[in-house]
């Protein structure tokens, strides 16, 4: 059984030594191909910035305003801390919202020989370069599209600033080649950011991957304080209108002793009396509540993230596609063992039936 095998090894070698011309002909054709694919393919640049977000573990402090809010007959109402975790950051940044804002943004970026200012839409939607094949292939529906298309409707700007977010066939397609090019991964056990973008443009990839971590910090940073900054902006409301109650109790009650400090009437002491009751009650709720505000200021300051970036995005040198190393060794590879197996195949298989 060995000897055959061996056998059967040994005539294959044999039999693609045989046909080595053809081998080396279609090894070079392969070659050739992988070429003319590489370059055809624009080359892209991958820019990546890392984050290390710090929050601060905090507690509710709804409970406490509560108590104080219902003195003032003010219901703040209860709800959950935080439901926000590092594993919905990718959902975040591919999230129709967080692209459509993105889109309107403007950049400043390299065509040809010209510098141009447009926004990131019209950027990817009039200034990106395709293989020629995809060119040729599209070009028929290209045409028919622009035919179709309603110049007043293709721009993203009008339906994201309405927030309806209805978009047009073109405008999809331009949030999911935008949404392609921009990679979010979260480290479980720390919770380290890597964002990568990737472009055309080398200074674009650098711009558009600052901008995406920006606005991913400040979406963090709004998620994360909004149940404190709810809190605090409660309870300067309730803080006000005590205030307000205290200097309203406190003049009514002056006004009253002044007019009727030398009378001795029992009824006007009473009066005067209640009055100074009013006045004291009112001033411990404003003076609690004065206390409370500064302890809800100090839970947004606690609650809001401090976004470290480990590594910021450079400016890439270096295309990270295509990779014409990797590309021309598939080729090769494909075009050798290809041309193998159909040798094999038609020789001693297909000749013989």
């Amino acid at each position: 059984m060995e000897n055959s095998g061996i056998k059967d090894i040994v005539s294959i070698v044999l039999l693609l030594w045989s046909k080595r011309k053809r081998l080396i002909t279609n090894v070079f054709i392969g070659g050739v191909l992988s070429i003319i694919v590489a370059y055809s393919i624009p080359k892209e640049y991958t820019s990546t910035v890392v984050l290390a977000p710090e929050f601060a573990s905090g507690m509710s402090v709804s409970g406490s305003i509560g108590s104080l809010a219902s003195m003032a007959g003010i219901d703040l109402g209860t709800g959950s801390e935080d439901a926000f975790y590092p594993e919905l950051y990718p959902q975040i940044v591919s999230s129709v919202p967080f692209l459509c804002d993105l889109l309107e943004t403007e950049i400043e970026a390299k065509y040809k020989k010209d510098t141009i200012n447009v926004t990131l839409y019209e950027y990817l939607k009039e200034y990106q370069r395709d293989p020629w094949w995809i060119s040729i292939i599209g070009f028929p529906g290209k045409m028919l599209q622009k035919m179709k298309s309603d110049p007043s409707t293709d721009s993203v700007l009008p339906s994201v600033k309405n927030n309806n977010y209805v978009l047009t066939r073109r405008q999809q397609l331009v949030m999911r080649s935008l949404n392609e090019n921009i990679s979010v991964s979260v480290d479980k056990g720390t919770s380290v950011i890597t964002l990568s973008v990737t472009m055309q443009d080398p200074h674009v990839a650098a711009k558009m991957t600052q901008m995406v971590s920006d606005k991913l910090q400040e979406y963090i940073k709004d998620y994360r304080t909004a149940k404190a900054k709810s809190d605090y902006e409660q309870t300067e409301k309730i803080f006000l209108e005590s205030q307000a109650n205290y200097l309203k109790a406190k003049q009514a009650y002056a006004e009253y002793y002044d007019k009727h400090q030398n009378v001795t009437k029992m009824q006007y002491q009473i009066e005067m009396d209640r009055l100074q009751n009013e006045q004291e009650v009112a001033y411990n709720v404003y003076n609690q509540l004065a206390q409370q505000l500064e302890l809800t200021r100090s839970k947004l300051l606690e609650r809001t993230p401090v976004v470290v970036v480990v590594e910021p995005p450079i400016l890439p040198y270096k295309a990270s596609h295509p990779k014409k190393m990797m590309m021309g060794l598939l080729y090769v590879f494909l075009a050798f063992f290809g041309t193998a197996f159909w040798i094999i195949l038609k020789e001693r298989i297909l000749d013989k039936q």
